[in-house]
């Protein structure tokens, strides 16, 4: 079974093979919308593919499955130069096969 580290948070999780990396965070309480305030907690498209809020960035990126269409069509027509980056990926469209770490867009907090 694949282990996925969770960098920001300091955790590791372990999840069957194939596994949603959406649901996995969500289910062991790591946070993956952090951004505009909080706002994108309630404002997402709830694993959707459509806002990019859970965007994650993927260690390594063959870990996990290739880009979906959604994902290739939004990188190519996106505005964000760093989201070509194969390891930034959308959490809702990631299925995870081999151990990976994984980094978050949210701040540990003291």
């Amino acid at each position: 079974m694949p282990k996925i580290k969770f960098v920001n948070e300091n955790r590791t999780v372990e999840v069957e093979r194939g596994a949603s990396l959406r649901y996995a965070a969500l289910e062991n309480d790591i946070p993956l919308y952090c951004m505009w305030f909080g706002l994108s907690k309630f404002a997402n498209c709830h694993g959707n593919g459509l806002c990019w809020t859970d965007r994650v960035r993927i260690s390594p990126a063959s870990a996990v499955n290739p880009r979906t269409p959604l994902e290739k069509a939004m990188t190519r027509f996106g505005t964000l130069k760093k989201n070509r980056d194969p390891r930034v990926r959308l959490a809702c469209q990631v299925q995870v096969f081999e151990d990976c770490e994984i980094l978050t867009r949210c701040k540990q907090r003291a």
